[in-house]
């Protein structure tokens, strides 16, 4: 077999004998980028103290018009997760957590979260009071295009709702202009959810009820924020602090707060893709060109990389790249050699020389028990997607003989194909909607690429 040159790029640089199989996997030099944010002060307790006046006052003018408004009554909520994506985002996965509650009340270094672990922070004189979910990877260009919607995580009221602030704040320093909503359960218990993009929240106002799963608006970051994210703090009835997630070092409540708890760790890649550039944008609050690409030519470079999240150290990927054909041109299994990182990324460049067969290749990974997948074609006419996902459907999917395609715009052109780079259906139906009929096509994968107005993407179609 053929040795192509091979090589991969990452921040901390270790040497790693990739564990090979019965195909070609070289020893390279491996490093990794992991992504972290600022520990630095978040708002006061002061600043606290404020919103929780704040609170009070709106209460009372919403008694005086309504006194039966708030009737405490029940036990504590059981949560769903605070947020969902978009309507149509369709990759792996867009969100890591980064920081829980700080157990440990002495501030300036003594880190303790619910799991006895330090996947907290404080600072000089203070502790994080809450959950944070970071959007990732690529969060300022995922802010922009509203993948992240925060909703109610139970039923409640509005009893503070703030907008119009600035919204692309890179620093953590106690910045009191955050947008967001406060809820009040019906036990009397209170939910904070802060950052928010600015002009995106619910229509709805202070005084005004939301069932669980209620869009309540779009992650950003507002206030005291360093990159896109929800930040998610608790009260009891009383006003003391709780931490949704019941573990052996939560000394603030005895039993979960969430109807179904996530794993502490949750291992899994959340994006494989292929790129035309080494470049990475990272620059706050930079809309980050991704630099993703999907067609190459001989004498290119394909730059692979694999964004994760909770990767420990000692976990294994195991990567296949195959041919058009089906047949086999890379298999190997890579062991983590890094610390734990929340989330971090892989680079791997490849090469392309004459002796790449036309077609279209399949990516495969295992990491934490799940199969992830990505394509990407040789000399094909995949090209660049730069149709968003939500504006296309594409049903029923897998399918055993016809399909459906819909778009926001006029379809020009539908184009099907196979895994060897053959057009096996091309339409133009000049339409919002067609329908594709896959009937004499053999079972197995083929690719759809959609031009619509100028623009277009590539949806994978499974035939059965």
């Amino acid at each position: 077999m053929k040795t192509h040159l091979f090589y991969l790029l990452l921040g901390f640089s270790t040497l790693v004998t990739a564990q090979n199989k019965d195909f070609y996997a070289p020893t390279a030099t491996v490093s990794f980028n992991p992504i972290s944010m600022p520990k630095t002060e978040c708002i006061t307790d002061e600043q606290r103290q404020d919103v929780m006046r704040q609170i009070e006052t709106n209460k009372r003018m919403l008694l005086q018009a309504n006194p039966d408004l708030f009737q405490h009554r029940g036990g504590h909520p059981l949560f769903v997760l605070p947020f969902r994506p978009k309507t149509g985002y369709s990759d792996y996965g867009y969100y890591s957590l980064f920081n829980q509650v700080d157990q440990d009340l002495t501030p300036n270094g003594h880190l303790l979260d619910y799991n006895c672990g330090e996947r907290t922070y404080d600072w000089v004189n203070g502790n994080h009071g809450g959950t944070d979910y970071v959007v990732w990877p690529y969060p300022w260009k995922k802010m922009e295009e509203d993948v992240m919607e925060v909703i109610a995580a139970a039923p409640g009221i509005i009893v503070d709702k703030r907008d119009g602030n600035f919204d692309q704040n890179c620093l953590n320093n106690g910045n009191p202009l955050w947008n967001g909503i406060i809820l009040e359960h019906a036990d009397g218990s209170r939910a904070w959810y802060w950052h928010f993009k600015s002009g995106n929240l619910t229509s709805k106002n202070i005084g005004d009820s939301v069932a669980e799963g209620e869009y309540l608006g779009v992650a950003g970051s507002s206030g005291s924020s360093t990159i896109p994210h929800l930040h998610f703090e608790v009260f009891d009835a009383t006003g003391d602090r709780v931490d949704p997630y019941a573990g052996p070092c939560n000394s603030m409540n005895p039993e979960t707060w969430w109807q179904n708890q996530p794993n502490y760790f949750v291992p899994e890649i959340l994006t494989l893709s292929t790129h035309n550039s080494q470049l990475f944008d990272d620059e706050c609050p930079l809309v980050e060109n991704t630099y993703e690409h999907l067609n190459f030519d001989i004498g290119d470079e394909i730059v692979f990389r694999t964004f994760y999240r909770d990767i420990q150290n000692g976990s294994e990927t195991h990567f296949i790249i195959k041919k058009p054909d089906a047949s086999i041109l890379y298999d190997w299994v890579l062991e983590s050699p890094w610390p734990d990182s929340t989330v971090g990324w892989a680079q791997y460049v490849f090469p392309v020389d004459s002796s790449w067969p036309t077609g279209v290749y399949t990516i495969t990974a295992v990491f934490g028990d799940n199969t992830y997948e990505t394509q990407f074609g040789i000399r094909t006419e995949l090209g660049i997607i730069d149709l968003h996902s939500s504006e296309m459907k594409i049903y029923p999917n897998p399918t055993t003989n016809q399909i459906n395609v819909e778009a926001k715009s006029m379809i020009d052109k539908v184009e099907v194909y196979d895994l060897l780079g053959r057009i096996v259906v091309k339409v133009s139906p000049m339409s919002t909607k067609t329908q594709l009929n896959l009937g004499h096509l053999k079972i197995g994968m083929y690719m759809a690429v959609i031009s619509s107005e100028g623009k277009r993407t590539v949806k994978k179609i499974i035939k059965e």
